[in-house]
Formats: structure tokens, C-alpha cells, sequence
């Protein structure tokens, strides 16, 4: 094997280039999900990452599939087991555009860090996945199992891609997705979404007339917009002006209303405690500003607005596997005088989703409670064969000899009977995922190929 790293690491050194200009091309289409379009499920933008993935995957010599546009897959080998790398070309809007060094739809190389949206979640490790079943393939000649590697294209927005897929195709009898950290990731929480909705009082002189924060419930908002209308805006503007809170304030008056803006700091809605939740701050100020005339704006802050642990809500807990439970306030807008709060839910493995929808709407009575998408938790045991060879590869690469983790986010590796996420980042790697300047350093990402590459070659041979 130690001769078979040696070309690996080579072969990966000769192919980094072409894999660098490779992710150039699918970096600069912004797949973001977008309205439906004949024939494109998630919008044009996913739709053409795919197009355009599969066209090099076909230019390095593998016969694509594509399925409706939903997803597509590339493989090597023939008979035997069916063994999957799922990846996703689909990213997370760019957010302000002005908290980037750079265009967020270029592939920017400075102080050996890739830039860019996607670039660690998930386009460069599926480019870094696809190029690593190539050099596998060059290496074994007569495979005794199939590997392919699988491109979706609604990751961020729940996955609907690969629950078409697999009714087309058959499932893995085991896939690992790049969508995670190292070592490995043997137990995911539950992700669960609700929909909390109230009208607001218009009876009171001081009324709120415009709210919005958020781009998906999976991201912490990094602002949040709100327009108040009143007699009272001198006092409103100066309220504003001197507030201490966790989020920057801004305003500005214009006739008989006043525009206000929390300023906060993104972050993925699996860590919310990691951000500055935009939509919480304003919560905070408005509950200031209303005083007790506006009860739902109050009972928005306290159950949601003032904690990222579920405490407000009465469902905060952990257990020993997965640890605590996080709620992000992702979503917060106002609509034909209705306050709407999408929250994002990470609950431990062994809580019961269930019991945390009674509690919730025990808290929030007088509300409307939807919950609108459910993803139950994973586990694999971590003394698995299917572990044990993730784990040993890894370490002999890296020289690492961490456990496995848990964590809150959901991957790919729900989708599956059998999976797990395998990085692709390192531990201690700050990649800015679902921030501005999402980044990931030229030697990790050659590292992720190297590890990715002996996987596939192992499964080829066993």
C-alpha cells in the first residue's frame, strides 16, 4: 500500500491544476435554489452546476447520468458492490455582498486559500471526489466492486434531489459524503423546521409595518430590516442610536416612519452560538420600543430571540452522543400584517420530535405552529468495519489519531441505508462555511483528494 500512497500523492500533485480550473467553472455558476423552470427542479442555477459537472466529468473519460436534473452520477467499475461518494453543487446564497473580499462566484486563490462560494461546501470536494475516482480508476484495472460519485443539487434546502434519485437508481450498499468534518461523523442530530406565526396589533399609534431577516432557516441572519411607523420617532431614533446590544443599530427617519437595521454575523444554523443572530437583536430593540402594546413582538424575544439552546422554548437538553440541543431563529418576516419566525431545530439523537412539538406549542400558545420539514437523526457505530477502514485511512494519512464525531448538521448521509459524512474539512479548519469569504486552504483540499482517492481505491480492491 505504502507504494500505492506514493503514486497517489504524485498522480494528485500532477492533477491539481486541471482540478483547480475544474472548480473554477462550477464555483462561477450561482446555484442557489431559485423558482422552478421547465425541466429544472431547483431552478436554472443548480440545474446548470450539474450540466456543467457531468460535462467534466465526461471530458475525463466517464459516461454520466443525469436524472431529470434532480441529480447525477459518474462511476467506475462493473459487477459487485455499489459503493457512493454523494456530494452536492447547490450552495447557500452569498449573503451581503459587501462582506466579501472578493466575488463570491470566483474562484479566488491568495495566501494559499481557495475563495469562493461552494468551495468547501460542497463543490470543491465533489470536483475533489470526481477527480479522485479518476486517478483510483487509473490505478485498478480490473475493479471488483462499482464506485460511483453522485451529484445533487437541493442539499441546502432539504434534499428532495437525492429522494428522487434513489427512485431511479438503486441505493449504495455504502456511501460516504464530504459534506462533514474528519475523522468521520458517527451520529447526526435531528433537524426539524417550524413555522411560528402570529398577526400583529395595528391599534396603537407606533406600528410596525416592514420586517425581514434571513435567507433559509439554516443560516444565522446577519441582518435584519424593520420600518416602524409612529409620532414618536425622535424618541425611536434616539432609543436606537444609544441601544447596547449584541447587534450593531442603524436608522434613519423618513417622514412619519423610521428604518431600522440590526447588523449581525452569519453562520451555519447547525452552530448558531458561532454567529450574531441579526433577527434576534431586532426582536430585542422592537420588544424595547413597543413596550408591553405589543405582546407578540415580546413573546417573539423571549421564547426565540434570547437564547440559541431552546431554553425559551422549554425543549433545552443533551445527551452523551450528540450534546445539546441549538435552535436558530433563521427566518423572520412580516406579510399582510402576520409575523412569521422560521426556526431551524438540532436535537440530540435520543430526544423524541414528537414531545419537542407539544412543548413548543405549549410555548407559544396563541400562535400558529407548523412544522414544516422533519430529517430524523443517524447513527453508525463506531466500531464498524465501515468505520474502522474510514478511520484507518484517515489516520494514515494525517497522522491523527482523533475519534469520531457527532454533530448538528444534516448531510447527505441520511439519505442513504448506509453513511456517513467523511469530511471534508479538518479539524480546526475555520472554512466560513454559509459566511462571507467561505475559504479553504490549496493543502487541505489536496489532503481531502489524497484520502478520498485510497477510499475509492480500497473499495475497488477489497
Amino acid at each position: 500500500m505504502s507504494d500505492v500512497s506514493k503514486i497517489i500523492n504524485e498522480k494528485v500533485d500532477k492533477y491539481f491544476d486541471e482540478i483547480l480550473e475544474a472548480l473554477k467553472k462550477v464555483i462561477a455558476i450561482k446555484s442557489v435554489m431559485s423558482e422552478p423552470k421547465d425541466g429544472m427542479p431547483f431552478g436554472e442555477g443548480p440545474a446548470k452546476a450539474l450540466h456543467e459537472t457531468l460535462k467534466i466529468a465526461e471530458e475525463l473519460g466517464f459516461k454520466s447520468v443525469n436524472i431529470d436534473n434532480y441529480a447525477g452520477h459518474v462511476e467506475y467499475g462493473e459487477g459487485g458492490k455499489i459503493y457512493a461518494v454523494l456530494g452536492h453543487l447547490d450552495v447557500v446564497p452569498e449573503g451581503d455582498i459587501e462582506r466579501w473580499t472578493s466575488n463570491p462566484f470566483e474562484l479566488v486563490i491568495r495566501d494559499g486559500k481557495m475563495y469562493g462560494r461552494g468551495v468547501s461546501d460542497d463543490k470543491g470536494p465533489s470536483i475533489g471526489a470526481l477527480f479522485a475516482l479518476k486517478i483510483a480508476s487509473e490505478l485498478v484495472d480490473k475493479p471488483k466492486n462499482r464506485v460511483r460519485i453522485i451529484f445533487g443539487t437541493n442539499e441546502e434546502n432539504g434534499s428532495q434531489c437525492l429522494k428522487y434519485y434513489f427512485t431511479k437508481e438503486p441505493y449504495p450498499d455504502a456511501a460516504v459524503t464530504p459534506d462533514g468534518d474528519f475523522p468521520a461523523v458517527f451520529a447526526e442530530k435531528g433537524i426539524v423546521t417550524y413555522s411560528i406565526s402570529k398577526k400583529i396589533s395595528k391599534e396603537h399609534t407606533t406600528k410596525l409595518v416592514e420586517l425581514r431577516a434571513g435567507t433559509a432557516a439554516n443560516v444565522v441572519p446577519e441582518e435584519c430590516i424593520a420600518i416602524v411607523e409612529s409620532d414618536k420617532l425622535n424618541e425611536i431614533a434616539y432609543l436606537v442610536s444609544n441601544y447596547v446590544g449584541v447587534c450593531k443599530y442603524e436608522c434613519k427617519i423618513d417622514g412619519n416612519r423610521i428604518t431600522i437595521k440590526s447588523l449581525g454575523k452569519s453562520a451555519h444554523g447547525a452552530h448558531p452560538e458561532a454567529g450574531i443572530n441579526a433577527a434576534s437583536g431586532m426582536l430585542e430593540l422592537l420588544s424595547r420600543i413597543f413596550g408591553p402594546e405589543n405582546e407578540t413582538i415580546r413573546t417573539l424575544y423571549e421564547r426565540l430571540g434570547r437564547d440559541y439552546y431552546g431554553i425559551g422554548l422549554g425543549i433545552s437538553g443533551q445527551d452523551d452522543v450528540s450534546k445539546k440541543l441549538t435552535c436558530n431563529l433563521g427566518i423572520l418576516k412580516l406579510e399582510n400584517d402576520t409575523i412569521t419566525a422560521i426556526i431551524n431545530i438540532r436535537h440530540p439523537i435520543f430526544f423524541n420530535v414528537d414531545m419537542i412539538t407539544l412543548q413548543i406549542k405549549e410555548a407559544m400558545k396563541g400562535f400558529e405552529v407548523e412544522r414544516t420539514s422533519y430529517s430524523k437523526p443517524l447513527y453508525v457505530s463506531k466500531d464498524s468495519d465501515f468505520m474502522r477502514l474510514l478511520l484507518k485511512i484517515y489516520r494514515e494519512e494525517t497522522q491523527d489519531i482523533s475519534e469520531p464525531i457527532s454533530i448538528g448538521g444534516g448531510t447527505y448521509a441520511r439519505s442513504v441505508p448506509y453513511g456517513v459524512a467523511y469530511g471534508a474539512v479538518f479539524p480546526g479548519e475555520d472554512t466560513h462555511m454559509h459566511q462571507p469569504d467561505e475559504c479553504w486552504s490549496l493543502e487541505s483540499f489536496k489532503k481531502y483528494i489524497r484520502i478520498y482517492t485510497k477510499l475509492i481505491y480500497a473499495w475497488l480492491t477489497e
